[in-house]
């Protein structure tokens, strides 16, 4: 079986995929559709050498197993890295674009065809002989197989903002970081939200001088950390968490167990709360946290990269509506530790607020307008304070890549797309077509295996389901060989 493979998507969730898949047998072609250069997503496509990673080199790599692949690339071209560190966003980017064009001169020499598409696409649609990926430039592809590893990269306005999108004093988002940097020296700015992408806004606009209050309805910031790593031996009980029924009425108290049990582990005893700050203010939260993470006192961090495995493979197998239940529970818990930020974030954030150029607003804006003489905005408080601002931006993070069901056979991609049903997702990432019942060879990973996948924005998640694909094909390649007259779906 001759593969011809599309992938829909060029971030590094893409890259992942075809460093892996294109060394599998059979490959005739694979051809990446993206707007943008292969490897410049919109996560690590960035330029600002502010913006850092989130995660450490540890698990920000291509190849989810072993030591890290971008610890090699950094070393051999004279970066001091190490594997607890964050580095800036855009020396992934680099990573990925030259991941991608040492994968694709190696399987040319091989003899597959790779092709990159500056464009996006709207629709995959089955044919009698395999699959027709539509282009918003009229350009149909043919495909055998197709990976869908679209990124986040649509803003999502809350809903007090959306009558004003397009407004020349809103920024949908912090990025590119250069619409930031251009504001005016004296600009007061809005920044909606307080976690990550919030947390960018608010870092280069305070570089700049810019005052800056940030608002989100939690009010918290989230916590601080020095590393996220894969730990050196077995911290969680992960075959007793994957035993564990989502629906007992016990289940709070057993994952608490098991959490308390695996951070006791990782600090030597070293209870939950000598790691964590209880203050109620923001501010003084973030100041007590960081005093935590400088004297080495929070190894619940060396528990995360676990946690996430094992929600992961814990949910996996749920129906998407229990899967969505059950997680709401923790969401929050979950948005400040999983997601918390590197300590030099944090000192900078501490530092800026030491200085008056940064505040954490007490509440959410109950209403945000135009000001009257079209000079930037008014803003009313729950307390029915009004204040006013030059420019608002939003750090409110970005919709979820959606696929829908148009018709039998026919899969729209979009933001939001509404034109039926959303197709179901097997635990293999494959997509179900609701119409015929029948398992589609279309591929789902990254950002876009949202309904499948609980904790999709990390590459070492992304990293993972690549090689599951890349092990699937590699299956039925070798049942292909040893039955050549049947075709293997």
């Amino acid at each position: 079986m001759h593969r011809e493979i599309v992938i829909i998507g060029g971030g590094a969730t893409a890259v992942a995929a075809f460093t892996q898949v294109v060394r599998t047998p059979g490959i005739a072609s694979v051809t990446t559709v993206d707007p943008n250069p292969v490897g410049l997503g919109h996560a690590f496509g960035v330029t600002d050498p502010m913006l850092l990673c989130n995660t450490s080199v540890d698990v920000t790599s291509l190849h989810p197993d072993g030591p890290s692949d971008l610890l090699d690339y950094l070393t051999e071209r004279g970066w001091a890295a190490r594997p607890e560190d964050f580095v800036p966003r855009y020396l992934v980017g680099h990573y990925c674009r030259e991941r991608y064009l040492a994968g694709r001169r190696e399987a040319e020499r091989q003899g597959i065809a790779v092709s990159h598409h500056p464009a996006r696409a709207t629709a995959v649609r089955s044919t009698a002989d395999g699959y027709r990926v539509e282009l918003a430039d009229g350009r149909r592809l043919a495909a055998t197989d197709v990976l869908v590893c679209l990124g986040l990269d649509r803003p999502r306005l809350p809903e007090l903002l959306r009558p004003y999108d397009g407004h020349p004093r809103l920024l949908p988002q912090p990025y590119p970081t250069d619409r930031l940097r251009a504001l005016p020296e004296k600009a007061e700015v809005l920044v909606i939200g307080t976690k990550l992408s919030a947390i960018d806004a608010a870092l280069v606009l305070c570089a700049g001088g810019r005052r800056t209050v940030m608002a989100s309805p939690s009010g918290g910031l989230p916590a601080v950390r020095t590393r996220l790593c894969r730990p050196g031996r077995p911290l969680l009980d992960s075959r007793r968490w994957q035993r564990l029924d989502p629906r007992a009425e016990d289940l709070d108290r057993e994952l608490t167990r098991l959490l308390l049990r695996a951070i006791g582990r990782a600090g030597s005893g070293l209870g939950l709360r000598a790691q964590t700050s209880s203050a109620a203010v923001g501010d003084e939260r973030l100041r007590e946290e960081l005093a935590l993470a400088a004297a080495g006192r929070v190894p619940w961090q060396d528990v995360i990269a676990e946690v996430i495995d094992a929600i992961n493979a814990w949910t996996a197998p749920w129906d998407p509506a229990l899967r969505a239940e059950v997680l709401a529970r923790y969401r929050g818990l979950m948005s400040r530790y999983i997601s918390s930020i590197p300590a030099r974030n944090a000192r900078l954030l501490s530092g800026h607020l030491d200085t008056g150029r940064l505040a954490l607003a007490p509440g959410y804006p109950v209403g945000v307008e135009p000001a009257a003489d079209d000079d930037g905005w008014q803003v009313e408080w729950p307390d029915g304070r009004r204040e006013r601002f030059t420019h608002v931006v939003c750090g409110t993070g970005f919709h979820t890549p959606q696929l829908d069901v148009a018709a039998p056979g026919l899969y729209r991609i979009g933001p939001a797309v509404t034109h039926g049903a959303a197709p179901a997702i097997t635990e293999e990432l494959r997509l179900c077509d609701p119409h015929r019942g029948s398992v589609e060879r279309i591929w789902v990973l990254g950002a876009a295996a949202h309904p499948r996948t609980a904790i999709v924005n990390y590459l070492n998640t992304a990293a993972k389901q690549a090689q599951r694909v890349a092990a699937q094909f590699t299956a039925t390649a070798a049942t292909a060989a040893a039955a050549p007259s049947v075709l293997a779906a």
